[in-house]
């Protein structure tokens, strides 16, 4: 069986014929939640509702299975255009300090004897992967990424570690020559990533070979802006060219 997934971002999710709201779900201080599904399929679907615990470790997303949330349904069909109210409530009456991530799991369960299948076609399991986050107890800690640079071969390696007790997303990295308070990236990554709380990650940057042991100014955009924001450290070298 093929599997394939997808990461949702912000507002509705629309992809395969699956509509999910919202797709960033915040669990509040009496740990309750509900998410909405679509079904805007031509046919009937079958979906299975799971939860699961979501953490950094070294610079890695790692999931593994948790019995802290309760879904309710967790099991349940949509026929084509209806919608279903999923309801979350969080087992851990205890609040940490620092805010919990998870990760909630909505699959599109193929059944073999649907009538509807064709001779020939390949189903793919589509499982949607929805971030969760449970409040931390007081107000938290505004995230305020600490950065540094290292020289890896041919590439840069820029990490962000995050000390703060609230996760921070940013949908671009990268370096750039260019002066300005908000200068645009030479080299960039694009893609959106989750510094969780207490946790780091990093992006590995390639360097054109007539660049390398020349200053770069590490830039970023938050989730949410279109504007390029240049990290305070106004040149940075890598560790290894100092």
């Amino acid at each position: 069986m093929l599997f394939a997934f997808a990461l949702a971002g912000f507002g509705a999710l629309g992809l395969c014929a699956t509509t999910i709201t919202p797709v960033i779900i915040e669990v509040p201080s009496d740990g309750r939640a509900i998410v909405t599904v679509r079904n805007d399929r031509g046919r009937e679907v079958l979906y299975q509702v799971t939860v699961m615990d979501w953490h950094t470790v070294d610079g890695v997303d790692q999931y593994v299975a948790t019995q802290d949330f309760i879904a309710s349904p967790p099991l349940f069909t949509l026929a084509p255009s209806e919608s279903q109210i999923v309801r979350l409530g969080f087992r851990n009456p205890v609040r940490q300090a620092v805010e919990q991530a998870y990760r909630l799991v909505l699959a599109e369960v193929p059944r073999p004897s649907d009538p509807a299948r064709e001779v020939g076609v390949v189903d793919f399991a589509i499982q949607y992967l929805l971030p969760v986050f449970v409040a931390p107890s007081g107000h938290g800690v505004k995230p305020a990424l600490r950065w540094s640079m290292r020289s890896e071969g041919e590439a840069l390696i820029v990490r962000a570690s995050n000390p703060g007790t609230t996760r921070t997303a940013l949908t671009m990295v990268g370096l750039s020559q260019q002066p300005g308070p908000h200068p645009e990236a030479d080299i960039a990554s694009k893609q959106r990533v989750t510094v969780l709380a207490q946790a780091w990650r990093e992006w590995r940057l390639p360097v054109p070979a007539n660049k390398h042991g020349a200053p770069w100014r590490i830039v970023l955009v938050l989730d949410g802006s279109d504007t390029p924001v240049l990290v305070p450290d106004v040149d940075m070298w890598p560790s290894s060219a100092r």
